[in-house]
């Protein structure tokens, strides 16, 4: 038996007989005391304790397999993939002026018609039919998708009781600003399959009112507050926010007004905040300035463990760590914009070069070449790395707005150098906690 290749161990500054185990690959951890992790290394643990370890993912009987079976992890998660999972650009109008956004000049009036939806409808049963999936997800984009409510209707009414009628499920997301994120139009789409609704919010209103105005330059902070209130029990929401180098502080208090305001931590299914990523792209505001070109910026090392801490503190739901697959390495998963071109990535729209097929064609031959599909086989770091399972080559996005091209990795290395361990014990802070008392052997 040995300890993983995909095995981290850190110290406990509180508890030094003790060391933390996180595995990159389950996402599991567990704390030993450092007499039973030598007993472990020296192959004298107990079975039971052995047993237990290998069902974390922490201990194998052969590293070099272990390894070889993560190259073939992404092949083996497409084999198990019961779901369809499909984004939809309903059109390209926005009711909103916000600074940073990626798509910023390539919105304005386009948007599905009748044939392309009555074909998207065509072309999604007969794939899920002939996959054999048992659920399909539509997650609904724009623009805003709620300027598209009639064509939401429509697709759901059409697809739910087809679906159900071939033996699966039907559910749909939105990607919404939140200004027309009113009840009436919650309780109706909820009746159709609406599980969850992303909303974004800058921070503090001031700060959101600069970044994410109306088209007019008025604030919209106060109507998606309002509008979040009136719809917290109708649906499950994702509260979200994009910050810069220079306004991240203002998201921690976003989080106190939200609690002053009345809104409970479990109001949202979780919070989560992002950094402004600084685009390359030809449809991206030029005079724009303040996002990353990476991960690796170390003010957004510290940013992302700042707002990580302030967000568990305050007893809201931060998403757990988990192996990181991307909808580009998923086979059946991909982007329908209002045309009815087919992407494998949403902010890749508009992009031709980047078009991979059509719903009336199907999936045109070598859009694998285009998307430098298993682009990180062929790097010796990625695939000795320890962090494999939680990078997979990083953002493809990242690397193609940064150098221009998506062949080289988006290493995350340094990123989870400077971040793993800080993360897990904020999580054995605050999200386990005494829930947790950690025992000596993790078979007792």
């Amino acid at each position: 038996m040995h300890l993983s290749p995909f095995l981290k161990i850190f110290p406990l500054s509180e508890k030094k007989e003790r060391r933390l185990l996180f595995s990159t690959k389950t996402c599991a951890l567990t704390l030993l005391n450092t007499e039973i992790l030598a007993a472990i290394q020296a192959g004298t643990a107990s079975p039971e304790t052995m047993d237990v370890l290998i069902r974390l993912g922490m201990v194998v009987i052969n590293p070099a397999k272990e390894q070889q079976e993560m190259h073939e992890y992404l092949p083996t998660v497409n084999r198990l993939n019961p779901n369809l999972r499909v984004s939809v650009i309903l059109g390209m109008a926005c009711n909103f002026a916000c600074i940073y956004c990626y798509e910023g000049s390539l919105k304005g009036a386009a948007a599905m018609n009748d044939a392309t939806a009555n074909q998207l409808v065509a072309h999604l049963l007969a794939r899920f039919a002939a996959d054999k999936k048992k659920r399909l997800i539509l997650d609904f984009y724009g623009g805003e998708p709620l300027l598209y409510v009639s064509r939401i209707k429509s697709l759901a009414g059409q697809l739910r009781p087809a679906i159900e009628a071939l033996g699966g499920t039907f559910e749909f997301t939105l990607v919404t600003n939140g200004s027309l994120f009113t009840p009436t139009v919650v309780r109706e789409l909820a009746a159709l399959g609406l599980s969850s609704a992303k909303v974004t919010i800058d921070g503090s209103a001031d700060n959101h009112d600069r970044f994410r105005p109306f088209k007019d330059g008025q604030g919209s902070w106060a109507a998606i507050i309002t509008n979040l209130m009136a719809c917290r029990t109708l649906c499950a929401i994702t509260l979200s926010g994009n910050y810069t180098s220079d306004n991240h502080a203002a998201f921690p208090a976003l989080l106190d007004t939200l609690a002053e305001a009345g809104f409970a931590t479990t109001d949202f299914g979780s919070v989560q905040f992002f950094p402004v990523m600084q685009v390359n792209d030809r449809f991206a505001n030029p005079e724009f300035s303040g996002g990353c070109c990476s991960n690796d910026e170390p003010w957004v090392h510290a940013t992302s463990l700042m707002l990580r801490e302030a967000i568990l503190q305050r007893g809201y739901n931060f998403p757990k760590l988990q192996p990181a697959t991307c909808m580009v390495d998923i086979d059946d998963a991909f982007t329908v914009d209002h045309d009815g071109a087919i992407y494998k990535c949403v902010t890749l729209i508009g992009h031709p070069e980047f078009v991979c097929g059509d719903i009336w064609q199907g999936m045109a031959q070598g859009w694998q070449e285009k998307y430098c599909v298993d682009h990180w086989q062929g790097e010796e770091r990625c695939r000795k790395c320890e962090y494999l399972p939680l990078c997979f080559g990083g953002c493809r996005v990242m690397a193609f707005q940064r150098e221009g091209s998506m062949s080289g990795v988006d290493c995350q290395k340094e990123l989870l150098d400077a971040t793993l361990e800080t993360m897990l014990m904020q999580d054995l802070k605050y999200r386990y906690g005494a829930k947790t008392a950690p025992t000596p052997d993790p078979a007792a």
